[in-house]
């Protein structure tokens, strides 16, 4: 999380966020007062204020994750190492069933569990971590008394979701239409015309990760929030 004062960048992992706290470091002419990676709101959330996150399509969320594993990188990679489960690196499939299987749900850690994972996917309960306030009090009252993770859209405190697969004209947005008086638009103009430090997909998955059609439909439907936004 990027707190600016009047804007708070509410960092998702993998969806280009290290390309967006550069952008705000570089463009905004706010003070940072706050920083704390993948960070969320509490009792500080104020209505008042302009809350933003990155978003990724979930296949390439998987994908990603998946290959920054198999890199020896990330969180996930280490939690997976702690508990004999590397295996589950074999295949792209192989990890795609691990992670949407709810019986290895308390390994993947950001306090995701087993409840959860039989109506969310690990991707849409971290875009609901970071896009709620008290997120796990919402979540478990959303699931308990209806079963239904669509009434939580109602609750999201993010006023722009920017899209990894369109990073450039999501922030172009934020910066000239949205809050224009909140960045130096020489800045703006400049940073956004040089090459891209991440390379944003133009498909939802990438062309060498191979998925099951029966994997493929349980990501659909247990990432179904996050794909609604697609």
């Amino acid at each position: 999380m990027h707190d600016f004062g009047e804007i708070i960048y509410l960092d998702l992992h993998k969806t280009g966020s290290s390309y967006i706290s550069e952008f705000l470091k570089t463009c905004c002419l706010l003070t940072e007062k706050k920083f704390h990676k993948h960070d969320w709101i509490r009792e500080n959330y104020d209505s008042n204020k302009f809350y933003f996150i990155s978003i990724r399509h979930p296949f390439s969320l998987y994908s990603s994750l998946y290959r920054f594993g198999l890199d020896g990188k990330g969180d996930v990679r280490n939690r997976l190492r702690a508990s004999n489960n590397l295996s589950a690196y074999s295949s792209f499939n192989s990890f795609a069933d691990f992670l949407l299987d709810e019986r290895n749900a308390n390994l993947l850690g950001y306090g995701y569990n087993q409840f959860y994972a039989q109506h969310i996917g690990f991707m849409s309960f971290r875009f609901l971590k970071l896009s709620l306030q008290f997120p796990h009090k919402k979540i478990d009252y959303a699931l308990k008394t209806k079963g239904n993770i669509e009434d939580l859209h109602n609750l999201l405190i993010t006023d722009l979701e920017i899209k990894n697969e369109d990073l450039n004209g999501g922030l172009r947005e934020l910066a000239t239409e949205i809050h224009p008086y909140y960045f130096r638009q020489d800045a703006v103009i400049d940073f956004l015309s040089r090459t891209p430090k991440i390379n944003a997909s133009n498909t939802t998955v990438e062309k060498h990760d191979v998925m099951s059609d029966t994997t493929l439909s349980i990501l659909r439907n247990k990432e179904r929030l996050l794909l609604s936004k697609y």
